[in-house]
């Protein structure tokens, strides 16, 4: 396949908030030993985006200007520096601005080989980018931290998030008996994921209705972190990711509180696509954007209460 030599891309050219997002032409990179050059065609918007655009992650990714941001994005394979992905492959891939790489949100997007899967027959690209940051970000926590299997009761904090939607329907499929909390508008949303239990936050006490939990699952962070405690039973462990602020350390002695480390590999998000492939797992794209119109995705995703994964689709 050919690439042009340069692509017009939105940029930034120093940390700050949406509005210093610009467009502008900038020279497509090429592959080099262990990473592939993608013609990008769906970007994954997420929380983590806009905030290494706003400088809050700099101790993990410190961006080198002008820099295109972002992590998520599936598309098709223009030069390959492994042999086991061609010319052609549609691939999921994650970018990793904390070893060097640019970020995954342009037309064309370098990006790590182990950071990146096939997508497999009967799964759409648009579809693929909601198993790689939000999707990794459920995963580890439940699966490979927690454990999560039959006759465990779990509750999932903002159940109709990107990450809160798919980990509601991963703990269903593990046997989990699952609470989950969401606004009053997504109560019905929440439930048609898999969920036994929905509470509106705004209603009930979700410590009073999940007590006695084995695992919650803390994608909200603050006084949600610190009340969650209440309601694990002793030996129950409180998993975060990109929860914030939290202390910690718990304040029982009889519980555990543990921080997710998403590293986003190929292994891990060609199992959820598996998943998905088959059915079990399912994409919760609730909003497309076009990629003339990024900057108002990463705006829906700031708002803090948008339902499921914001996708913009690159022509």
């Amino acid at each position: 396949m050919n690439k042009p030599a340069s692509m017009r891309a939105w940029c930034v050219h120093d940390y700050g908030n949406v509005d210093k997002f610009v467009l502008e032409d900038l020279p497509v990179p090429g592959a080099d030993a262990g990473s592939l050059l993608l013609q990008v065609t769906a970007i994954g918007v997420n929380p983590v985006d806009w905030k290494i655009r706003q400088g809050g992650q700099r101790r993990m990714y410190e961006l080198k200007f002008p820099a295109t941001i972002g992590r998520d994005c599936a598309g098709v394979v223009v030069e390959s520096g492994v042999p086991e992905f061609k010319p052609g492959d549609r691939v999921l891939a994650v970018s990793d601005q904390g070893r060097g790489f640019q970020g995954a949100h342009a037309p064309y997007a370098r990006v790590p080989v182990d950071f990146a899967t096939k997508i497999p027959d009967g799964v759409s690209d648009t579809d693929a980018v909601a198993f790689g940051v939000a999707g990794t970000s459920a995963w580890i926590p439940l699966v490979e931290m927690a454990k999560v299997g039959p006759g465990m009761r779990i509750l999932v904090q903002a159940g109709a998030g990107g990450v809160g939607g798919i980990a509601v329907q991963l703990a269903h499929h593990l046997g989990a008996e699952v609470f989950a909390t969401c606004g009053p508008k997504n109560i019905e949303y929440v439930k048609s994921l898999g969920a036994d239990r929905v509470i509106d936050y705004t209603k009930e006490d979700f410590v009073q209705v999940a007590t006695p939990c084995d695992v919650v699952f803390d994608t909200v962070g603050g006084e949600h972190h610190k009340r969650a405690f209440a309601a694990l039973k002793a030996g129950g462990l409180q998993v975060r990711v990109n929860a914030i602020p939290v202390d910690p350390k718990p304040p029982r002695d009889d519980v555990r509180s543990e921080l997710a480390n998403v590293r986003c590999t190929g292994e891990r998000m060609a199992k959820q696509l598996e998943l998905a492939a088959k059915g079990i797992l399912k994409a919760q794209v609730t909003q497309t954007f076009a990629y003339a119109d990024m900057p108002d995705a990463y705006r829906a995703s700031e708002t803090g209460h948008a339902r499921g994964k914001i996708v913009v689709t690159v022509p």
